[in-house]
């Protein structure tokens, strides 16, 4: 019965234009890139301090609170629509926390493009891969509701942990397992967490600048990541034909 079960829904899966297949697996890329910008927002409601000096001639503390807490909020909402709600909402709420999160970076004098990218690239790929007409599966969503509550958990527990970022890892390797398993029906999972990772990683590298080069073990991690996404995809396409 469980094998049966799979082979239906592998063909559920199959009846999807490739095109449209990939689009929904970069959709849950960004949304799940979109749980560290919300991580950063969620840090500054929890240690409004961190922010403050910056802001001292601009808001008061309750007000880099609420404006911290107002950009969390819209965020994991801009993700939940991808699912529930019509695409132009999703679009303009999408854009809104972009307007916001460059907005913030403007008034505590941010410096870096690597914050830039990580606070206002996640929505911006967001709301330009919520344009077509399909959503994603709901049975996806669960997969940026733990990287979210992971994010959570780092920001609210930081000082319960040996490891730093714990929480993170942790989230991490359980999406990525149960990604994989995935893979028996539907290889859009795989592929949206194995971009997530890579995009992630590169503008870690791309943006740092040359100071920091990668080393042979963050090559190679990088270099089986596109490996696998390729292969993911080439699965995919393969299901799309027959």
């Amino acid at each position: 019965m469980i094998t049966g079960g799979l082979h239906v829904r592998a063909a559920r899966n199959r009846q999807t234009p490739l095109a449209t297949s990939l689009r929904l697996a970069a959709l849950l890329a960004a949304a799940l890139w979109h749980g560290l910008a919300v991580g950063a927002f969620l840090s500054a409601v929890v240690y409004p301090d961190s922010l403050y000096p910056a802001l001292h001639s601009r808001l008061p503390a309750l007000g880099v609170m609420l404006f911290a807490a107002a950009c969390t909020a819209g965020a994991c909402l801009a993700i939940a629509s991808a699912w529930f709600w019509p695409r132009s909402v999703t679009i303009t709420l999408a854009l809104a926390v972009a307007a916001a999160s460059a907005l913030g970076l403007t008034l505590t004098h941010a410096q870096g493009d690597l914050l830039l990218v990580r606070l206002v690239g996640p929505p911006l790929a967001l709301a330009a891969l919520a344009t077509g007409k399909d959503r994603p599966p709901r049975t996806w969503l669960w997969l940026p509701g733990l990287w979210l509550t992971a994010a959570a958990l780092f920001v609210l527990s930081a000082n319960w942990w040996s490891t730093p970022g714990y929480p993170l890892y942790a989230g991490f390797l359980v999406i990525l397992g149960i990604s994989v398993l995935w893979l028996a029906v539907d290889a859009r999972p795989a592929i949206a967490v194995g971009l997530c990772f890579e995009v992630t990683y590169l503008t870690d590298f791309v943006l740092v600048g040359p100071s920091h080069t990668p080393t042979a073990g963050e090559s190679l991690t990088m270099a089986l990541t596109a490996a696998a996404l390729a292969g993911a995809a080439l699965r995919t396409r393969r299901r799309a034909i027959t």
